[in-house]
């Protein structure tokens, strides 16, 4: 089952157990919402632009690779960049830690979470800075660090910042207008919070997209959104890189016909098996954690004797999932990391951006194949 797409007739029994629970959640969001609309709940502003990135259903959508993405493109544009975070699930516990001061110095993956050590090791440059509040690390980002542009991580739904752009992600995959309110689907937003998009991304386009498809994906945007731009993408696979600093990196093609024993903690598991599997490798077993898992020296004995109950010659993780792994746990084993890089396909988001236009005019970008 896909959550948000029940397919036994236990599962649609369950969801439909749930809708009322989902109203409840909706009624919610629309007080929230007004509150906002009527001042009561306060907005802060800072002097620089700031855009968020962010979904309106539960993970899984891209948004990690698309904030990485920007936040280059931005830093060779000349703009010192701020990334702001939750840092969901990270081991620390100070209320607002800096994880990259945009000069090299990064905190470790246990302090920062992963995906905001992801960012900072993608992009040294920008300042990377986690805590719940916005309205506390902004500030923190432009007066301290001289930020003069701020991307908020995961904050289409953090209304207490201000921001100047909202860019909303879609996955090509999710059925949106069959899916339901939390908790009997996937939605954190009925589809039409999406009239406050700036751009919409469609995520995780196959190489072989059905046409059909993304016509309806793109006329349900426009239904909702008429006056957002409109982007898609795909996360194309790069290389494979042996784990450690100094390990081998081969190109992807090097899968083909290897026995694999996949293993991921990420929120839709199902696409790493898939593309495993178009690189021609035989997946012989796979193991699938919980988002954002840390792992254990029981998880590594258990991977441990599947790849030999499985006969397999090498265990694939994910980025995301090898940063969090320590040389220790692993020691022995032939574990790669399958590297993926965003592949862009018609206008590249921002290139239209009002609010940047008075530093630097970004590059133009045709609508007619891949951007990398």
């Amino acid at each position: 089952m896909s959550w948000g797409n029940p397919e036994t007739p236990q599962e649609k029994f369950l969801a439909k157990l749930l809708l009322p629970a989902s109203a409840g959640f909706g009624l919610g969001l629309y007080a929230r919402m007004m509150a906002y609309n009527w001042k009561l709940l306060k907005q802060t502003k800072v002097s620089v632009p700031v855009i968020s990135i962010g979904n309106i259903t539960c993970g899984g959508t891209g948004k990690t690779p698309v904030t990485i993405d920007l936040t280059q493109r931005l830093t060779e544009m000349g703009y010192k960049v701020g990334v702001l975070s939750r840092g969901y699930k990270r081991l620390s516990k100070e209320r607002i830690l800096v994880v990259s001061n945009g000069n090299g110095d990064i905190r470790s993956c246990a302090e920062s979470g992963d995906e905001p050590y992801l960012i900072a090791q993608s992009v040294p440059e920008a300042v990377v800075i986690v805590g719940s509040k916005r309205i506390d690390t902004a500030p923190l980002a432009v007066h301290r660090y001289g930020c003069d542009i701020l991307l908020l991580d995961d904050g289409f739904q953090h209304f207490p910042l201000a921001r100047n752009s909202d860019i909303v992600l879609l996955d090509y995959n999710d059925e949106l207008t069959k899916d339901h309110l939390l908790p009997a689907g996937r939605l954190r937003e009925p589809l039409s919070a999406l009239a406050r998009a700036d751009w919409v991304i469609v995520t995780k386009v196959p190489p072989s997209p059905d046409y059909d498809r993304l016509v309806s994906i793109r006329s349900t945007i426009s239904q909702y959104a008429p006056d957002a731009h409109i982007s898609a993408c795909r996360m194309a696979p790069h290389s494979v890189q042996a784990y450690g600093s100094n390990g081998n990196t081969l190109g992807p093609n090097s899968l083909r016909g290897a026995r694999v024993l996949a293993f991921s903690g990420i929120a839709r598991p199902s696409a790493f098996i898939e593309q495993l599997k178009e690189l021609g490798a035989e997946v012989v077993a796979e193991r699938s954690f919980g988002d954002h898992h840390w792992y254990t020296h029981q998880d590594i004995a258990d991977l441990r004797a599947q790849f030999e109950q499985h006969k397999a010659e090498l265990i694939v993780t994910t980025e995301k999932d090898s940063v969090k792994l320590q040389p220790a746990m692993i020691k022995n084993l032939p574990l790669a990391t399958l590297k993926q890089e965003l592949e862009w396909l018609g206008p590249l988001p921002l290139s239209q951006d009002e609010h940047l236009a008075n530093k630097k005019a970004p590059p133009a970008f045709a609508a007619t194949g891949p951007v990398r």
